[in-house]
């Protein structure tokens, strides 16, 4: 039986109450390596995923894709049929939902690199991801990183990085997110969903 993630799906920028459900339950501050879903939540549902029907995430071990030996934290299948944006991606943010209305989650220095497993029902989609980067002027708090990468996705699970590049961070809103598009003018009633999978999405 499929295992639906339910959280609050909120537009970007929009200032969200947190969930009472968080993923803090672990005392201190995060040490690297640590596991990003073990302290961020994916919550920040963006593009036609803040519609709350167009990008589903599934966390159920039997919807992911074979597992590398070793895999940390959750794992997770999204399936993102388009909308009118014809982009869509999640932010893992702390707390859950948040834009910037509120401290972002205190990290242990020494991360070099976000690594993570990803791949695709079909292969070819690009997936740009970025650590980091919440940043809304109207807002008391932002990201102080911000490091991204862009990835050609094939149907075999693979192992990507993303450089911090040596960049300071103290609390950190977003822990990870990631997005994707259709090309410009694709008719959205036609357009065969695209289903992307995560794993093992750690700091280091």
């Amino acid at each position: 039986m499929l295992r639906r993630l339910v959280l609050l799906a909120c537009p970007l920028a929009a200032a969200c109450a947190a969930s009472p459900e968080t993923p803090d339950d672990l005392p201190g501050t995060p040490e690297p390596p640590f596991a990003v879903s073990a302290y961020f939540a994916p919550s920040g549902f963006m593009g036609d995923g803040s519609d709350g029907v167009s990008l589903i995430a599934d966390v159920d071990p039997d919807t992911c894709a074979s597992r590398p030996d070793g895999a940390r934290g959750d794992c997770y299948r999204f399936t993102y049929t388009p909308s009118t944006q014809l982009w869509a991606g999640v932010y893992w943010q702390f707390p859950p939902n948040n834009w910037g209305a509120q401290e972002g989650k205190q990290i242990e220095p020494g991360a070099t690199k976000v690594a993570f497993y990803a791949s695709s029902a079909t292969g070819g989609e690009t997936l740009k991801v970025t650590i980091g980067g919440i940043r809304d002027i109207t807002l008391p708090f932002s990201d102080s990183i911000k490091a991204e990468g862009s990835f050609t996705l094939t149907t075999e699970m693979q192992r990507f990085e993303v450089d911090l590049g040596g960049a300071a961070y103290d609390r950190v809103i977003g822990g990870f997110s990631w997005t994707t598009s259709y090309p410009e003018g694709t008719n959205p009633s036609t357009a065969a969903p695209t289903v992307v999978f995560l794993d093992d999405v750690v700091w280091e």
